[in-house]
């Protein structure tokens, strides 16, 4: 190698070292912490029937809890943010978000928080961002809450009434739990993109149906002692779907549709009182297994299965005290013609397995 082209080596190394050098004391120097909160209240001066409450953040979580001792608010927000990493020295809130939305003069109430896309490009950074929602007990509420990445927790007191509930998110989990005595007079809609969905609900009346589905994650629904006033929906594109239902009361005919692309179906249906309707559905696995367990020991109780595969295997079989008839696609509780109540399903998956075990009076 010559002599010019190693000097010119050595300098362009020189001029490298220097300048991850210099990067990294510039990393260091301006590496930091950065919080931020502030507490947001909803009072107004002539309070309705039914408060609408809209809330939404691009990036966070929102969790929904109602008070525990009497309020004067009606709403109360606490916003609190972290951000910690590098490039955070001498920032101000301006500097990662944009200007809040609160419209809190009348209902419809609004907050509304967006980051800045380009604040958020450096490598080392972590933020946190969380709303805390506190309501009152005493207030029925149409609850409206998106968050772009981040989780959505609703924790739903006794003997409570909510008028509807719409929960999503696009990146994050929506995780409800609903304590005795829990009315939503409309239909509780809950969706995600990529994420969970877990439902627990005990003695809640869901007036007009459920509908929850996700494009790729779970979705889990456990129900004791509850009522559907309506259909209940459950969708996954990619992902597993698990549903316990314990004693379940229709006020009207109802229909079950449960789907999913790629993934496998669990369902445990209990029933030991009697239902009060004829339930039809549907439980769909494209590419995956399907097991369902039903017990029932109500005499005018019934449930017909019927599956089919392309691809795959069935097995319907008698668990416990038995009470069904067996055959090669099919599952009938010997009840199932005499009875008033019942649950008619069609099983079916192009690739995968149908296990069914049924115990009937």
């Amino acid at each position: 190698m010559k002599r010019s082209q190693k000097i010119i080596l050595i300098l362009v190394a020189a001029v490298l070292i220097g300048s991850a050098a210099v990067f990294g004391i510039v990393i260091f120097a301006t590496t930091g912490e950065y919080e931020y909160s502030k507490t947001y209240y909803y009072e107004p001066g002539s309070p309705l029937a039914i408060e609408t409450l809209n809330l939404e953040s691009d990036i966070g979580a929102i969790n929904i809890k109602y008070n525990t001792t009497p309020t004067d608010y009606y709403a109360k927000i606490d916003l609190d943010i972290r951000i910690k990493g590098p490039n955070v020295v001498g920032k101000s809130f301006l500097d990662f978000f944009k200007e809040i939305l609160w419209e809190n003069d009348s209902s419809p109430v609004t907050f509304d928080i967006d980051a800045k896309p380009t604040t958020w490009f450096s490598f080392g950074l972590s933020r946190r961002v969380v709303l805390d929602i506190t309501l009152r007990t005493d207030v029925i509420y149409e609850i409206d809450a998106l968050t772009g990445t981040g989780l959505i927790d609703m924790d739903v007191p006794q003997n409570l009434i909510i008028n509807q509930a719409i929960l999503s998110t696009s990146t994050g989990s929506v995780l409800i739990n609903s304590a005795l005595n829990t009315a939503f007079k409309e239909q509780v809609r809950i969706s995600t993109s990529t994420g969970t969905v877990s439902f627990y609900a005990v003695n809640t009346n869901f007036t007009q149906g459920l509908q929850t589905t996700t494009s790729t994650g779970s979705l889990t629904l456990d129900f004791t002692d509850c009522t559907m006033g309506d259909d209940l929906v459950g969708s996954v594109s990619t992902g597993s779907i698990n549903i316990k239902s314990y004693n379940m009361i229709y006020t009207q005919d109802c229909t079950w549709d449960i789907g999913t692309s790629t993934g496998s179906i669990d369902v445990e249906i209990e029933q030991y009182v009697e239902m009060d309707a004829i339930v039809t559905g549907s439980i769909e696995a494209s590419t995956g297994r399907i097991d369902i367990v039903y017990r029932d020991d109500q005499v005018n109780v019934g449930a017909l299965f019927i599956g089919s595969t392309s691809t795959g295997s069935e097995s319907y079989d008698n668990i416990g005290s038995g009470g069904f008839t067996e055959a090669a696609h099919s599952l009938t509780s010997l009840d199932y013609n005499t009875a008033s109540n019942k649950y008619t399903f069609t099983l079916s998956t192009s690739t995968g397995s149908i296990d069914v075990g049924g115990q009937s009076a």
